[in-house]
């Protein structure tokens, strides 16, 4: 049960329903996810934060396969579900391995990662657990990705932190019957 209520979008203003709609537009969904259902509480930060997501996940510089093993990875970090169990099938679809994404489930990464997923893995390992990435890793992950995409990796795992944090906190549902394969 969520902490807050769940907004309709029929309970905001007019400036709220355009950020509802937005938030639904940007994922191409007929409806709004119950975690950002949650958000609408605080409509205007909501949609900043949305957007934000929006133009990560969609505009990323970062190759496919690699974005979504950084969001699987932030997930795992922070033990999200409704975040690893919708990015989990994407990262398979965009190409991350099998024993990849289970790596990762398992706690085992780096180990079961190759190449350029190690790097990645590192960066974001780095990022969240140890508070600080080394030169060496930021290098890496630099030399690989260039500036934007250095850029972009590092705000996808603030976003997905974000939401993490957002979730530890307020407890929003999965929705309909998903369940978490965390």
């Amino acid at each position: 049960m969520a902490r807050v209520p769940y907004v309709e979008r029929e309970a905001l203003d007019a400036e709220g329903q355009k950020i509802y709609d937005q938030i639904r537009q940007d994922r191409n969904s007929p409806e709004v996810g119950l975690q950002f259902r949650a958000l609408l509480n605080s409509p205007k930060a909501a949609g900043h934060l949305t957007s934000m997501g929006a133009q990560l996940r969609f505009q990323s510089a970062m190759p496919e396969n690699l974005k979504e093993l950084a969001i699987i990875l932030v997930s795992r970090e922070w033990n999200s579900g409704i975040e690893w169990t919708g990015h989990a099938v994407l990262a398979a679809k965009a190409g991350v391995s099998d024993s990849a994404i289970e790596a990762i489930r398992t706690w085992q990464a780096p180990e079961g990662l190759s190449g350029d997923e190690v790097v990645i893995a590192r960066y974001v390992h780095e990022a969240i657990r140890d508070k600080e990435i080394s030169d060496d890793t930021f290098a890496a992950a630099h030399r690989l990705l260039g500036d934007r995409g250095i850029t972009d990796l590092t705000l996808t795992v603030a976003y997905y932190t974000a939401l993490a944090i957002a979730q530890i906190a307020l407890k929003p549902g999965m929705g309909g019957d998903r369940v978490s394969t965390l």
